[in-house]
């Protein structure tokens, strides 16, 4: 397998850092959603990203991984969940895909939702396919490098459980990644930058 792949096996497996806020220990709903890398190397990979539509009943017009809530057909799957979404989503097949391991699971900044992020690699196969958007859940998506995320990163101060934290946020093109989506990533690229220490 290539060195994104073994970047993405090492990222897996370091257990810090980790989110930088605690659940609140409330019962919430299930979710997960997918970090689908492509490419021959963590330096020149693409990320697939999302923008939600405007008609979705949660986080609209928002920037996301593709995922969604657990289904009882996922059978309590973290990965099979990320993997159905995908394809729901934007048409990825999911023999295409190879997941690589679930990152520790994180609650929303609202506690509404626990969402475990499903970290994986895709095959040319799955680079290559046409991503055919589910209009009703999804505006447009595409495949983004990850060093155009990296440069335009920034933080924003926010409230989370009664502490001040310092939230990362991205730009893609003229839309903002941030929330859940740009913590994940932010977690990914804190990982990867431990890698040989």
């Amino acid at each position: 397998m290539n060195a994104l792949f073994e970047a993405l096996k090492l990222i897996e497996k370091l257990k810090e850092p980790g989110f930088p806020f605690p659940s609140s220990g409330e019962s919430r709903a299930r979710a997960s959603v997918l970090a689908l890398f492509s490419g021959e190397t963590f330096d020149c990979a693409e990320i697939l990203l999302l923008k939600r539509s405007s008609t979705v009943l949660t986080h609209p017009d928002q920037v996301a991984f593709p995922g969604g809530g657990v289904e009882e057909q996922d059978l309590g799957s973290p990965v099979e969940t990320a993997l159905r979404e995908t394809f729901e989503e934007v048409g990825i097949v999911r023999d295409g895909i190879l997941p690589v391991g679930v990152l520790p699971g994180l609650p929303t900044v609202s506690g509404g939702m626990f969402v475990s992020p499903v970290l994986a690699f895709a095959t040319p196969k799955a680079r290559g396919a046409p991503i055919i958007p589910d209009p009703s859940e999804v505006a447009h998506a595409g495949w983004v490098r990850v060093r155009d995320l990296v440069f335009t990163r920034t933080e924003e101060e926010r409230m989370v459980r009664g502490a001040r934290i310092l939230l990362p946020e991205f730009q893609w093109e003229q839309e903002r990644m941030w929330g859940m989506t740009a913590l994940i990533f932010d977690l990914i690229l804190r990982r990867y930058a431990r890698i040989g220490e």
